[in-house]
């Protein structure tokens, strides 16, 4: 936290100079708070420090992985190695109010990788349980008064802005005092959809095709089937 507590952005009046300055900015904060298309989030660029501040403000668990907010879906395609398979489905499901997990990249180590037990199948018919290491990652599709976010050059490592066991915030009034003061930025765009995205496992989707909704949200399983099989014209072939 900054002495006299954070700087604060209106990003509905913000002026074009703040604008032209908000990346690098929002990477030189410690720990920043933003606005996003379901609720509000915490951290910050990617580095074990921002990862151990969003930590330590939340009380969360170590053990507990934390995810990666991309502000634009090519920005994601063109960091995260993905086969063909998997960069057809975050196409179709993002931007969009939905965390995918995706196999960890064997070259990145922040933030640690989450995992997930994956019945994954053999020859003759054979299956096991495997447990795949994994990343989290989100394309919002930023609200009219967060759009600015979108511009953003790099990603953000992050998680929702609340104590660990406590409700999302909708707007900056909901967060927790003690987390907002821990901010060194604080980013307001009014109030947000309100509903934590739909987590969705791709882990074995490239091998396989399989996927599972593991958390609802906006999105069902029923929205979430359509998206990966209807057909597009507006997608690269395959």
């Amino acid at each position: 936290m900054i002495a006299g507590g954070p700087r604060r952005i209106d990003l509905r009046a913000i002026g074009a100079g703040e604008a032209l300055e908000l990346a690098p900015t929002l990477a030189a904060a410690r720990l920043a708070c933003f606005p996003t298309d379901t609720v509000y989030g915490v951290g910050g660029a990617l580095s074990p420090a921002v990862v151990e501040a969003v930590r330590a403000a939340k009380g969360r668990e170590p053990s507990k992985p934390l995810q990666v907010v991309f502000p634009a879906r090519e920005l994601l395609l063109a960091t995260v190695p993905l086969g063909r398979r998997l960069r057809d489905a975050c196409r179709r499901l993002l931007p969009g109010p939905v965390t995918l997990l995706v196999p960890y990249p064997a070259d990145w180590s922040v933030p640690p990788p989450g995992e997930v037990r994956a019945e994954r199948r053999r020859r003759f018919g054979r299956s096991e349980t495997v447990v795949v290491p994994t990343l989290g990652v989100r394309v919002p599709r930023w609200p009219g008064d967060a759009r600015l976010l979108q511009t953003l050059p790099y990603p953000l490592v992050a998680s929702s802005a609340n104590r660990s066991g406590e409700r999302p915030a909708t707007a900056l009034s909901e967060i927790d005092a003690a987390l907002l003061a821990a901010c060194d930025l604080v980013l307001d765009a009014g109030a947000v959809a309100g509903l934590a995205s739909s987590v969705v496992d791709l882990s074995t989707f490239e091998d396989d095709g399989r996927w599972r909704l593991l958390r609802p949200g906006p999105w069902d399983e029923a929205t979430v089937e359509e998206l990966l099989t209807k057909r597009r014209d507006d997608l690269p072939a395959p």
